[in-house]
């Protein structure tokens, strides 16, 4: 059976796209205008990094893993750099992971820049770093460490946790009703008017403070009371000062210590007299402590009374002094005698005055 022209074109064209994947396959690390230097690297582990995996330098594409090998019980990573002025003898290389799929790449770092360049085909330094196994079992056992404590404490708290839930609701529930402070508070508006005329006269005092009102408002807003009472403070203070110096009469009752001791020295005294008081010395000992002297004393004050009363009631020479008008008489009217006779005198001789004071008295 003859083909066709048109079967002949498609099958030239299939063949072309089956050619076209295998030189793909084949020559996709064959860059012949590309300069290669090789270098290689050991590793603990290279977990996910394969040949072809891209060589970063500093995150730029600079490179690619040409063989990975084991050596001496170590992972050997031979690569290739594009440029021979990049790595230096303190590079470091680490296998990196692109993104949390899995995606890795061998990525190199500069190094400093006074450290000398590397030759070609010569051993990178290494730092091995955590891989995705081992960041899955690091979490593993973070996430083990710390939700197995948390799930027993939940075990634990489990019953108290819905006791609290329940009576929480149970308040939610007395709340809503209307019960209690609270639920007055929430469900009745009566209160919630009283509180905002209290909030309204409260901001009525405060703004009446403010404006310096009142004693309260003179007190935060005069300058004066506090210009007086700053006055006040450094009177004190100087006052003060001079107790402490021994100035005035507290100065000295705090300095002076002869003070202390008359002070001392007269309650010895105090404590002497009282001592010789209490053993009966002396008068007022005695009148603590003589019975008879206390009976002599009291017959005087019977005595004492009794000519009290004499004399109120009239009775002998000076009763009647005090109680007869008739004696005062007597005595004035002698009284003016004398005078008479002692103006007489004055202006007589001596038998003259004998004779009037005689003719006056007689």
């Amino acid at each position: 059976m003859a083909i066709s022209v048109e079967q002949k074109v498609g099958l030239f064209f299939l063949a072309s796209l089956i050619l076209l994947a295998v030189m793909i396959e084949l020559v996709e690390d064959w860059r012949p205008f590309e300069d290669q230097y090789a270098y290689h690297a050991y590793f603990n582990s290279s977990v996910g990094l394969s040949v072809g995996d891209p060589v970063r330098i500093a995150g730029v594409d600079a490179g690619k893993v040409l063989e990975i090998s084991i050596e001496d019980s170590r992972v050997r990573v031979d690569f290739y750099v594009n440029r021979e002025d990049v790595l230096r003898e303190d590079s470091v290389a680490q296998i990196r992971q692109t993104n949390m799929l899995g995606g890795t790449f061998l990525g190199v770092d500069f190094g400093s820049a006074d450290s000398k360049l590397l030759p070609v085909d010569s051993t990178v330094q290494t730092e091995d770093s955590a891989n995705i196994d081992q960041l899955i079992s690091n979490l593993d056992r973070n996430q083990d460490r710390v939700l197995r404590p948390l799930g027993e404490l939940v075990d634990e708290t489990r019953e108290p946790l819905a006791d609290a839930v329940n009576r929480l609701e149970s308040i939610i529930t007395k709340i809503d009703e209307g019960e209690g402070t609270l639920g007055r508070l929430v469900n009745n508006p009566a209160l919630y008017e009283e509180m905002t005329a209290m909030s309204t006269r409260l901001n009525q005092l405060l703004a009446r403070l403010d404006s310096g009102e009142g004693t309260l408002g003179k007190l935060i807003a005069d300058p004066a009371l506090y210009d007086n009472l700053n006055h006040t403070m450094i009177n004190l203070a100087d006052l003060s000062d001079q107790i402490k110096s021994g100035e005035g009469t507290l100065g000295k009752l705090l300095v002076d210590d002869r003070l202390y001791e008359e002070a001392a020295q007269t309650v010895a005294n105090l404590n002497e007299i009282t001592g010789k008081v209490n053993q009966g010395k002396g008068s007022l000992g005695k009148l603590l402590h003589d019975d008879a002297l206390y009976d002599n004393v009291n017959e005087s004050m019977v005595r004492i009374s009794s000519i009290a009363g004499k004399i109120d009631d009239g009775h002998g020479t000076l009763g009647r002094l005090l109680n007869e008008d008739d004696l005062y008489l007597d005595a004035k009217t002698t009284l003016h005698k004398v005078e008479k006779s002692v103006d007489g005198i004055s202006d007589t001789g001596p038998l003259s005055a004998l004779g009037v004071v005689l003719g006056t008295l007689f």
